[in-house]
């Protein structure tokens, strides 16, 4: 049985997902105590059970490259770090371009990531052939591969990140749901759960699609919209895919299990934008991408089929930092690639809450941007 629930928190992080464990975790590297996480759902019930587990360094633009170099190389630690194998394996990742627009950005993005040191290359049309044996090479305008990327179960990792956080006295209570925020000036001040009052002096948001609601407990806006995504996993098969892949034109994204199961998914716009129902359609529509990019795949059965949701901002990039009309009061949203993003995202939000100092790779995700600077231009996400 579950101890009651505290009456203050150094740190509260509402969601216990991938983001707020990753979050919760570097904190307590740090120093930091009393730290106390809160999610509504049942472990792994968001979308960090629910993601495509796909990871890359390179994107076509700097703070996006910058990002998720970063994130690439925290991956790379978290089994030593967190006294768990969590199962990172760096198999390469493959953007394909259909079209000549797509592999002038790709060219484009290549530029990019060598000038912040990303190992990234276009292929030759015989390292195509050698790499992606299995592809409709009448499909293929360019293929822009870099290998330091992979994937990592997401069942491992949030393994991982739990156990550490027990051992370390990290307070993580799910099934408990934030009913309400108390301000004192402009200052957050304290958690509601039900008629439990719990003292923060700061509360970090990482709860993927209820983070808008999230803010509003507390009396602020925060940008952006929800969104149902969904994927499936076919029967296990003979190795076809060596790399993880994201079509860039069709926009799909998916790799081959250690088991032999193609997972992934494309991006269908939806309606309802918010529901955890799976449709047809849209798995026709990632069944007739399949077929045509991989035609060996035609007689693979489909074994499941699922939907998750997020919250995405206006421009598809994470929202991070403080909000910026209520001090202690920080977000981690916004996301479009969260799972992937995680290990740097709770680096650097952990470095700011607890020295103040928000490195340089944070400060363009900031919820004022669209005010500021400006959104951020992306080209080579795969989002509907």
């Amino acid at each position: 049985m579950n101890a009651p629930l505290p009456k203050r928190a150094s740190v509260v992080i509402i969601g216990g997902g991938v983001q707020g464990l990753s979050c919760a975790f570097n904190l307590a590297e740090l120093g930091q105590r009393n730290i106390l996480v809160l999610d509504v759902g049942y472990w792994q019930g968001g979308a960090s059970g629910r993601n495509g587990t796909l990871i890359r360094p390179g994107f076509a633009s700097v703070a996006w490259t910058e990002l998720f170099k970063l994130t690439v190389a925290e991956w790379g630690t978290w089994s030593k770090r967190l006294g768990e194998n969590i199962m990172f394996t760096q198999r390469g990742y493959s953007v394909v371009a259909e079209k000549e627009k797509s592999a002038a950005m790709l060219e484009e993005g290549l530029r990019v990531q060598r000038s912040l040191g990303v190992n990234s290359r276009m292929l030759t049309r015989a390292e195509i052939n050698d790499l992606l044996p299995a592809i409709n090479k009448s499909r293929v305008h360019a293929v822009q591969h870099q290998p330091d990327g992979g994937v990592a179960p997401h069942h491992a990792v949030m393994k991982g990140l739990l156990a550490f956080c027990k051992r370390n006295g990290v307070d993580v209570r799910y099934r408990t749901k934030v009913t309400g925020l108390e301000r004192t000036g402009d200052r957050i001040s304290a958690v509601m759960v039900g008629d439990h009052r719990i003292d923060a002096d700061c509360v970090l948001a990482c709860a993927g699609p209820n983070n808008p609601d999230i803010a509003a407990l507390a009396g602020v806006e925060l940008n952006g919209f929800g969104m149902r995504i969904e994927a499936m996993a076919l029967e296990p098969t003979r190795p076809l895919i060596k790399p993880a892949i994201a079509l860039i034109d069709s926009l799909a994204y998916f790799h081959q299990t250690s088991r032999g199961e193609i997972m992934g998914g494309t991006e269908v716009p939806e309606r309802p934008r918010m529901s955890l129902k799976a449709d047809v359609p849209v798995m026709a529509s990632m069944a007739k991408i399949y077929l045509e990019m991989f035609p060996q795949l035609g007689e693979v059965r489909i074994l499941r089929h699922w939907a998750g949701q997020l919250h995405a901002s206006s421009d598809f990039a994470p929202l991070m930092g403080e909000h910026p009309e209520l001090q202690d009061f920080w977000f981690s949203a916004g996301w479009s690639y969260g799972f992937a993003g995680a290990p740097a995202a709770g680096k650097l939000l952990a470095q700011a809450i607890k020295t103040g100092q928000i490195d340089h790779r944070l400060k363009p995700f900031a919820l004022n941007r669209f005010e500021t600077t400006g959104p951020i231009i992306e080209a080579g996400i795969v989002m509907a």
